[in-house]
């Protein structure tokens, strides 16, 4: 980062680009009271990620779950698909439905189906009402009722046992309650060690 005062290397703990501009909104504030530039390259190294926001799990050496369920709409979609383009190995999303979208959700849904479908995303998992309409677009992976959502793990689980890199993001609303699969394949990663 380049500042009048000097310029210095920043390391983010955080995925996805738009960290960056938050870092440097954030540098900015503190650099205007005379925060000494040591001082904020420590802070922004050592901020913590928050739970459930591009959260990084490193279930094996070639296995990354990324948490994204703190929760979910349109623009954070989009960043979320962009940011799993860019990762390592078979790319699964597992994508619930975007909730208090009034009576454009349907079609909302299916901007999200188009901008997945257009992405290099390998296989899509879609639970809930309105997520039907991203998997009617992208038909590369498969559609479950929200009472399906037990059969959604074990099937996300022999996909993830099959592939040697892999990773896995996991978003959708609050209502979708789409932590109970990460905290479903964190116990079963620690129970069978299957991702190894």
């Amino acid at each position: 980062m380049h500042t009048p005062a000097g310029k210095i290397n920043i390391r983010l703990p955080y995925i996805g680009y738009q960290s960056i501009s938050n870092a440097l909104a954030a540098s900015a504030l503190a650099f205007s009271v005379n925060t000494p530039l040591q001082q904020i390259q420590i802070g922004l190294s050592e901020s913590p990620i928050i739970p459930g926001r591009l959260e990084p799990i490193k279930l094996s050496q070639n296995k990354i779950l990324i948490n994204d369920t703190y929760n979910s709409n349109v623009a954070s979609m989009i960043i979320a698909i962009k940011i799993l383009e860019k990762m390592p190995g078979y790319k699964i999303l597992v994508v619930g439905d975007m909730a208090e979208l009034g009576e454009k959700s349907i079609l909302y849904h299916k901007i999200i189906g188009n901008i997945a479908n257009l992405s290099n995303i390998d296989h899509i998992l879609s639970l809930g009402k309105y997520s039907r309409e991203i998997f009617k677009i992208c038909k590369n992976g498969k559609h479950f009722s929200e009472k399906q959502k037990h059969i959604l793990k074990k099937k996300l689980k022999e996909k993830i046992a099959k592939k040697n890199i892999t990773t896995i993001l996991i978003k959708g609303s609050r209502n979708m309650k789409m932590e109970t699969i990460i905290k479903y394949l964190i116990k079963e990663y620690k129970k069978n060690d299957i991702f190894n």
